[in-house]
């Protein structure tokens, strides 16, 4: 049984589906695998050695002696010790929201190591959206309350596509930036909305008016990391800035800034035209 936990290590994929948290798919893993080991067969109990008491016949009759027995050892009966394994490392790469279905990545052992690289390593996902027009939720979900319904015929295949290329140049312009630490990433889930108060049974819902029937709609994006931004690139150009300041300060006095102050000077010398001029009568008087 040791040895199979021993050698319980690397990373494997498993399929999330839509409805159940990802802690929840994580914690159904371990509790198979730990499962899974309890069940294999155990090692005999060690034996000690015991001195018990015993009656034998003797000259006067029946004596007591102590004869020496090899029992079990009861503390490592699997009523008394329980499971030998009650733990098991089981590290995610990344995470899937509640409502998502999907595939993300498991360690196991020194596997969880290696989360690390994957990681760092900006692979590709494709994600699939699935929408229905003409309807709105008050949580964005299928399973919310429905709060308005109107037509969606005005929407065509060239504004959605426009729409999309939107969202793809910011996901580009998302790229550029450094990822930050998988420790702070957000996770990002869908909470319950707030309860909103039920309108009386005479009152009535008021939706506007749609003659057509909802249509279904797909969209398939794929994001990979070619688009990021390397760390040395930026503090080169953070560094060639600072030396250029730096050269401004510090670079000597040159011909043309003596002749540039001299100008300024100049100017500051001189009136502005908006200020009157005194009167030949003024400048006479003492």
């Amino acid at each position: 049984m040791r040895a199979a936990k021993a050698g319980l290590h690397g990373l494997f994929a498993v399929y999330k589906p839509p409805g159940v948290p990802w802690k929840g798919v994580r914690d159904a893993v371990e509790t198979k695998l730990l499962s899974e080991l309890n069940s294999l067969e155990r090692p005999p109990p060690s034996q000690q050695v015991r001195f018990l008491p015993s009656t034998v016949e003797g000259k006067d009759g029946k004596e007591l002696t102590l004869t020496v027995t090899q029992l079990p050892v009861l503390a490592e009966h699997p009523l008394v010790s329980g499971p030998i394994f009650t733990y098991l490392k089981v590290g995610a790469g990344h995470r899937l929201d509640k409502k998502s279905s999907g595939v993300f990545v498991l360690g196991v052992g020194r596997g969880n190591k290696l989360l690390g690289d994957v990681y760092r390593a900006h692979l590709s996902r494709t994600y699939t959206v699935r929408g229905l027009f003409g309807k709105a939720t008050d949580d964005f979900s299928d399973t919310g309350k429905l709060i308005e319904k109107t037509t969606f015929d005005h929407i065509t295949g060239e504004k959605l596509q426009r729409i999309l290329a939107v969202i793809q140049g910011s996901n580009h312009k998302a790229l550029l930036q450094p990822p930050p630490s998988p420790c702070f990433c957000p996770l990002r889930h869908y909470r319950s909305p707030k309860e909103s108060e039920e309108p009386e049974s005479s009152e009535p819902l008021s939706f506007s008016k749609s003659n057509a029937t909802p249509r279904k709609w797909t969209v398939e994006q794929s994001m990979g990391s070619d688009y990021e931004q390397p760390f040395w690139r930026a503090m080169l150009i953070s560094l060639t800035i600072m030396a250029f300041l730096l050269w401004c300060v510090l670079r000597p006095e040159t011909e043309i800034d003596r002749i540039l102050d001299g100008t300024l000077q100049l100017s500051e010398t001189q009136p502005s035209p908006s200020e009157p001029q005194p009167s030949p009568s003024e400048q006479e008087k003492p």
